[in-house]
């Protein structure tokens, strides 16, 4: 199993479309829970990967109450502490967050970082609106192979609580780059948060950051 390649591509898409100064990261998250799911630098990714870690930022905002997080001055603005000192250590001024719904649990947000003061036009925040849109329809898409795979494969349901656990700690590991202890917290505060099981928490990260491997009799040229 891998991590899908897909965020992060539209990530780079988005920032190379959107504003030549701009970089742009995106986050999968669900009530209690957000993961960095694709970055287009490594300075929006370590932003938004403090974000992540905190569960507290513009785009877990976003998330949440589904609706625009404009920040003009990352400088000036009152909480998300982690994100915000992440973000000026970055050389941040200001920043964006554009949620999308997968569905009633689940939502993406794109982050949108300028080295500029305030460039968030009318245009470009429902530009940046459709690149979220595709990533939540990627993403639900996503949903479906995976659900489809497991009513042919079984591939969810044959899984131990522990392999399905130390496997989304794996994904959130590379898709946050941190620690398995920093992983496993993440873990943990959804499911405390959701009130449900590491388990069923487990499995919503896989279904939505990982793809199975094609098997070894696959042949992709076909």
């Amino acid at each position: 199993m891998h991590i899908s390649a897909f965020p992060h591509e539209l990530a780079h898409r988005a920032a190379t479309v959107l504003g030549t100064r701009l970089e742009a990261s995106i986050i999968l998250g669900e009530r209690g829970f957000a993961v960095r799911a694709g970055s287009s630098t490594d300075a929006a990714g370590r932003c938004d990967r403090a974000e992540s870690l905190a569960d507290d930022g513009p785009c877990v905002d976003a998330i949440e109450k589904r609706t625009v997080q404009v920040v003009p001055v990352i400088a000036e603005t009152a909480g998300w502490e982690a994100w915000r000192e992440q973000s000026l250590r970055e050389g941040f001024v200001s920043a964006l967050a554009v949620p999308a719904s997968v569905n009633a649990d689940i939502a993406v947000a794109i982050n949108l970082y300028s080295r500029t003061p305030d460039p968030w036009t009318n245009e470009l925040v429902t530009a940046a609106d459709g690149y979220a849109q595709l990533a939540a329809s990627m993403v639900k898409l996503h949903l479906k192979l995976a659900d489809f795979e497991d009513a042919t494969a079984g591939l969810y349901h044959q899984m131990s609580d522990l392999s399905a656990t130390e496997r989304a700690v794996g994904a959130i590991m590379h898709a946050n780059d941190c620690t398995a202890l920093e992983a496993r917290r993440i873990l943990e505060s959804a499911s405390r948060n959701r009130n449900v099981s590491q388990r069923e928490v487990a499995e919503t990260i896989l279904r939505t950051l990982v793809m199975s491997e094609p098997s070894p009799g696959d042949d992709s040229s076909i």
